[in-house]
């Protein structure tokens, strides 16, 4: 499971926010005319920092939320994912793993589907397996398009208990006309019939109406003239389907339209792939220590990444989740996990192969479990337990922490967008003050600066009448530079 819809929408949110905010604080360039200019631009520059102080104070409280709400994210992820192993485990359990073998998987192969328990069962005397019904128009016809097959240019198509009247008009009454018309054909009810109609050409050019049943076993399939039963029929009658028959457990006939056919042992498919009549097959169920092997593995692996999520969220150097509740919650989760103990032949994660290192990593040694003598690894599924017994009961506290409607991950996302939210709207406002304070004060230095620069004139004028007064008073400039 990905991380919840919440989390993304509040990073999207941030990021678009940030934009606007460094576009309302972006640094105005004072352009004076005075020579003290640059001094009013440090001013400028320095009142504008001091007022953003309250504003990057919020967004590195901000952004520290929406790190946790990533993370948060991330760890949910993981935490549903050992949650669906776990229930994998229970499942695997309640079927004990079985897989079926067949004596003669040429002839017959099984499946098995739903709850069982290791057993043997025969087939025997296969006498016919199941085809669908499929017939060829009795005679050919020199063209397809223009060819009358039809002398009424009404017919009758008939599939088991379904009928449809087939009208051809003088346009319509040839073979293209025809397949158009069987493809398209209806019940009086309205409901398709299920053939599927074609032309076939002969080597020597003849063409041929070739209609077959889109499902197999035996029927009825007939084309015949005219709009009642009775007429002749347009097509042979050499194959009108067959059913799969055979007898089960040395007694039990078994007729079925279909090849595949679970609806005869519980729990079961079988596959009749071909006749045998007078052979036996045995199909056998026994439980499979490959499957539990592979759904331990990928258990294994999961947990080991979970692990490794939270630590980097714990310590000296923890993440940005350093002490939030969810964490906590995980690893106690996690230790009661552990530590289950069973009480038949097998009680531990050990007794499966499974230890642990010292830093809590897990490894499977699938030798084990390929070594366990049928009865332990029966003990191995009720160690396993279901959803609401044995270990894999723990799911229930994993989907519980990641359910991405009301786990406790999702709560704490919620309440982190929420506070997000909340400071993205503070740093707006903050910002939105200190960008019309900046407008205001550069306003208020640029009059200043002009007024500087009218004295600054006015100096530059003084300045140059009491040297020329001098000039002609004393016969010198009082300027050395003048």
């Amino acid at each position: 499971m990905g991380t919840s819809a919440s989390s993304l929408g509040s990073t999207s949110s941030s990021s678009s926010n940030a934009a606007t905010i460094a576009a309302l604080l972006a640094p105005e360039t004072f352009v004076g005319v005075s020579q003290y200019s640059t001094d009013l631009q440090s001013v400028l520059t320095r009142a504008v920092q001091i007022a953003d102080l309250p504003v990057t104070a919020l967004q590195n409280d901000d952004t520290a939320v929406v790190s946790k709400v990533a993370a948060l994210g991330s760890l949910q992820t993981s935490v549903n994912t050992v949650a669906t192993d776990l229930t994998n485990l229970a499942t695997l359990a309640s079927t004990q793993a079985l897989s079926a073998t067949s004596s003669d998987p040429g002839t017959v192969t099984a499946t098995v589907n739903g709850n069982m328990t290791p057993t043997t069962y025969t087939i025997a005397n296969i006498t016919s397996v199941a085809a669908a019904a499929s017939e060829t128009s009795t005679t050919s016809f020199a063209n397809a398009t223009t060819t009358t097959v039809s002398p009424s240019g009404t017919m009758q198509l008939t599939l088991g208990s379904q009928t449809a009247t087939i009208t051809l008009t003088s346009a319509t009454n040839n073979l293209q006309g025809l397949e158009n018309a069987i493809n398209s054909a209806t019940d009086s009810n309205g409901n398709s019939i299920p053939v599927t109609a074609s032309i076939i050409t002969s080597a020597s050019n003849a063409d041929y109406l070739s209609v077959t049943a889109n499902t197999p076993g035996a029927t009825t399939l007939t084309l015949t003239e005219g709009a009642g039963s009775g007429g002749a029929d347009f097509l042979t009658d050499a194959n009108q389907g067959s059913n799969t028959v055979f007898t089960l457990n040395g007694n039990i006939a078994v007729n079925n339209p279909s090849t595949s056919i679970n609806d005869v042992i519980p729990g079961l498919t079988l596959n009749i792939l071909q006749q045998d009549p007078g052979g036996t097959v045995t199909v056998s169920l026994n439980s499979d220590p490959t499957q539990l092997s592979s759904a331990l593995s990928t258990f294994v692996s999961d947990y080991n990444s979970l692990l490794t999520a939270v630590n980097a969220q714990v310590g000296t150097s923890g993440g940005a989740l350093a002490g939030d509740p969810a964490i906590y919650a995980i690893e106690g989760d996690m230790q009661q996990l552990v530590n289950y103990q069973g009480s038949g032949a097998i009680q531990s994660l050990s007794d499966l192969g499974i230890t642990m290192s010292d830093t809590g990593q897990m490894t499977l040694d699938s030798s084990v479990v390929s070594g366990l003598s049928s009865s332990q690894l029966q003990s191995a599924f009720a160690y396993l337990g279901s959803a609401t017994t044995g270990l894999a009961s723990f799911g229930a506290n994993f989907t519980q922490l990641g359910d991405p409607i009301s786990g406790m991950i999702e709560t704490e996302v919620t309440g982190y967008n929420t506070t997000d939210q909340n400071l993205q709207n503070q740093i707006s406002l903050k910002a939105t003050q200190v960008s019309q304070m900046q407008a205001a004060l550069q306003s208020q230095l640029a009059a200043q600066d002009t007024q500087i620069a009218d004295l600054e004139s006015q100096q530059n004028m003084l300045d140059t009448t009491i040297e020329a007064m001098n000039y002609d008073t004393y016969g010198y400039q009082t300027n050395p530079n003048g």
